[in-house]
């Protein structure tokens, strides 16, 4: 049996313009562990090079192939990875981080619609506010994924991630940065300045 070495697995991952996240995902391993295989620092065990062999001939890789190499499209200004259209000028482990997150974000986009609505027999309002947090974080992340895809094409952000207060900011994207980064636990809110009391049902 031929067993996949990690540079054969870096050639078929590049023909495939998949991402490590994107393949780490599927055949259910970390990203840092694929990372580190592909990078020789790491022997995947037997399960693990049998089940990325199989992934990679599943997409018409052959093993037996020394020519394997990333589609034509890519040039050196645009590469493609897991169908998005990613700028030259970022670094791989740059985009690594950010398609990383854009999966976990899904993930958690997923399980948050899926989820139950909150109920109160007694306390509706309740119940309706929290429903309306966790639409709101939806929306956060949703956002968040918006971002990440800018990132990824070499575009400018259109939220600033910051933990500056109200009275300094002069946009309503840093406004809207502040807020995303607060709801989803991306910076610390200490001053009373950052203290967002605008999640009540009546405001929204």
């Amino acid at each position: 049996m031929t067993i996949l070495s990690n540079t054969q697995a870096v050639a078929a991952r590049a023909a495939a313009s998949l991402s490590q996240s994107f393949v780490a995902k599927d055949i259910g391993i970390s990203r840092a562990y694929l990372s580190q295989f592909e990078s020789g620092k790491r022997i995947l065990e037997d399960r693990w090079l049998i089940a990325l062999k199989e992934y990679y001939q599943a997409r018409g890789w052959n093993p037996e192939s020394s020519t394997s190499s990333a589609p034509e499209i890519e040039s050196d200004n645009i590469r493609i990875r897991d169908g998005f259209q990613i700028s030259g000028a970022l670094e791989e482990d740059e985009i690594e981080s950010l398609l990383e997150n854009y999966y976990s974000n899904q993930l958690e986009i997923e399980a948050l619609s899926g989820s139950e609505v909150p109920r109160g027999s007694i306390f509706q309002s309740v119940a309706k506010e929290k429903a309306l947090k966790i639409v709101f974080q939806v929306f956060c992340l949703t956002a968040q994924q918006d971002d990440i895809v800018r990132k990824l094409r070499g575009h400018d952000t259109v939220f600033s991630i910051s933990s500056m207060p109200y009275r300094e900011m002069e946009t309503t994207g840093q406004f809207a940065g502040s807020l995303i980064a607060d709801r989803l636990g991306l910076q610390d809110a200490s001053s009373e300045d950052d203290e967002h009391q605008w999640l009540d049902a009546e405001i929204l």
